[in-house]
């Protein structure tokens, strides 16, 4: 039994201390997914919180037959993100601070560049393939999770990542031949 599903029994037999074991387990992954998909930091910290929330409310229906509980808690993730996107405008990106480093001042800012860069080539693209392109190439997960989190087949998977990574590569294109 993984440590997952040992964690989420202890909880649904009245152990609530154990659900921290799933947050402390899955609270990175779930926050980068979020924070790649709401611009706002502040936002994107109220909804993980709505996400492990809504985890725990419903743990009982977690059916780990169907999906990890990863890919579980991910697909929540999604939804409370399209619902928060629908329910706003979407903002200019805030950038969170930069820890200090050894880097020169000319190495950071062209670092910046290039992430302002990116940041408005993945916000360029249509939704469906910029949660795709997330969910693969920055949260590493397989295609079938994807569409298990998406709910699509894994052809439709296949098509959205292969659009989102050759319109960021056109936009970026564009982006350098400019600069």
């Amino acid at each position: 039994m993984s440590d997952d599903l040992r964690a989420i029994q202890r909880v649904l037999e009245g152990d609530t201390e154990a659900f921290r074991i799933l947050v402390k387990q899955h609270e990175d992954r779930l926050f980068c997914l979020i924070r790649n998909l709401i611009p706002d930091r502040n936002d994107c910290e109220d909804i993980a919180q709505e996400v492990f929330l809504a985890a725990y409310t419903h743990l009982r229906s977690y059916d780990h037959g169907r999906a990890t509980f990863s890919t579980w808690l991910l697909t929540i993730a999604r939804n409370k993100c399209l619902n928060a996107l629908k329910k706003k405008t979407p903002a200019a990106a805030a950038g969170a601070p930069e820890p200090e480093d050894a880097r020169t001042p000319d190495a950071e800012a062209s670092e910046a560049e290039w992430f302002q860069q990116l940041d408005a080539a993945l916000d360029a693209l249509p939704l469906e393939q910029k949660t795709t392109f997330v969910l693969a190439e920055i949260q590493g997960l397989s295609l079938q999770e994807i569409g298990t989190i998406e709910r699509v087949s894994l052809g439709t998977v296949k098509s959205r990542l292969s659009r989102a990574r050759e319109k960021l590569r056109s936009l970026l294109r564009r982006t350098a031949e400019q600069s």
